[in-house]
């Protein structure tokens, strides 16, 4: 009867520490989930950062990286600071183009978001970047722009003398070729896209962002 009781008693004891790890690892699955949570940002969390060298479609073109820097603290729901002001972004041009009044009025402006440093370690970032501030500047007429005009209107003065031969025929010609010369210009003249150094931007998170407590 004794054996019996002892037998018992060690099953219980057995059962009673196998709930008690078991009770030890739900807690610390849960605190370790609420460590994550608490240093993470949420899907659709803004980032305001400025970018800090001077971009323009005469000079930078598609694939070059981009830099920029968060402009004040990110704050997860919990009020903690997940990204101090000063963390470094990355971004890299994904489209950069003249505006012309050859089938692109506006230009085009496109930056992709890659990675964010914080306290030292850097991190895939995922999200959209939002309109970005830049002001348009003419860029004139190239060499090479300069000698489409003068063949326009070198065409346009012959295209006068063949009409006639008379001193009248080579003004029509010539004011032709001066027409076709200024078409020219207006078709090939480019604005530039110009986004200074220190142009405010939003990153908006496509996906959360987790990063390692300190």
């Amino acid at each position: 009867m004794w054996k019996s009781t002892v037998g018992a008693t060690l099953i219980i004891g057995v059962a009673a520490c196998s709930g008690s790890a078991a009770t030890k690892s739900a807690d610390s699955t849960k605190a370790a989930v609420a460590s994550v949570i608490s240093h993470s940002l949420e899907r659709g969390t803004r980032i305001a950062a400025t970018i800090e060298s001077e971009l323009s479609s005469r000079v930078n073109t598609s694939g070059e990286t981009v830099r920029a820097r968060t402009s004040r603290d990110v704050t997860n729901a919990q009020g903690r600071v997940i990204v101090p002001s000063g963390s470094s972004v990355t971004l890299v041009i994904e489209r950069l183009e003249a505006a012309s009044d050859q089938g692109n009025p506006e230009g085009e402006l496109q930056l992709d978001v890659r990675s964010i440093t914080v306290h030292g370690e850097t991190m895939a970032l995922q999200g959209r970047v939002g309109a970005v501030p830049h002001v348009m500047k003419g860029r004139g007429i190239t060499s090479a722009e300069a000698a489409r005009i003068a063949a326009g209107t070198a065409v346009g003065a012959g295209i006068g003398q063949l009409i006639g031969k008379n001193r009248k025929s080579t003004v029509i010609g010539g004011a032709v070729g001066t027409v076709a010369g200024g078409a020219v210009a207006v078709r090939y003249a480019h604005r530039d896209i110009i986004v200074s150094a220190g142009t405010p931007i939003v990153i908006t998170l496509s996906s959360p962002l987790h990063v390692a407590s300190r």
